[in-house]
């Protein structure tokens, strides 16, 4: 009880359920983190196998040739994303309660609620000091992509 108190103290979580009803509504949770994300901290753009990886599970379609390269549009922020210590560890810590958050998806639960148990395992995991915009704007894509497509397309093994 005195984590998700201390969450809700420092961050504000109607404003977080919002974000990530919306990105829901969108269908989009690649967008959102394209337009929240400095992904071009990282120009290198070598790893395919990631790319096609991380672009599978946001259900993004990448079939259409080895042309891609030169012109997706979101490649750069794919091959950010596929490597960066930050996701890394939001989606190993998602996946680690994944049953529960297929259980709050199954029921039906408030979005708020499936948002409080996965912020309350990233702060019991990391602490939540080290919890900063970056993390959540990465913890609600993921969680989108999850009530989106599955939270198997996201922790497949």
């Amino acid at each position: 009880m005195e984590t998700m108190q201390a969450l809700a103290e420092k961050f504000n979580l109607d404003e977080l359920t919002q974000q990530l009803e919306d990105v829901v509504a969108s269908k989009d949770p690649v967008g959102y983190m394209r337009n929240n994300i400095n992904w071009e901290i990282d120009n290198d753009t070598d790893n395919d196998e990631n790319l096609m990886r991380i672009a599978g599970f946001m259900g993004a379609d990448l079939s259409f040739g080895k042309n891609y390269e030169a012109w997706n549009p979101i490649r750069k922020f794919l091959d950010w994303f596929s490597r960066n210590k930050v996701a890394k560890k939001v989606k190993r810590i998602l996946c680690g309660i994944a049953d529960e958050i297929k259980k709050l998806i199954d029921e039906k639960a408030q979005l708020q609620r499936i948002l409080t148990i996965a912020l309350t395992a990233i702060a019991t995991a990391i602490g939540i000091g080290a919890i900063n915009p970056l993390l959540l704007t990465v913890l609600v894509g993921l969680l989108a992509t999850m009530i989106l497509k599955g939270v198997d397309a996201v922790c497949a093994v």
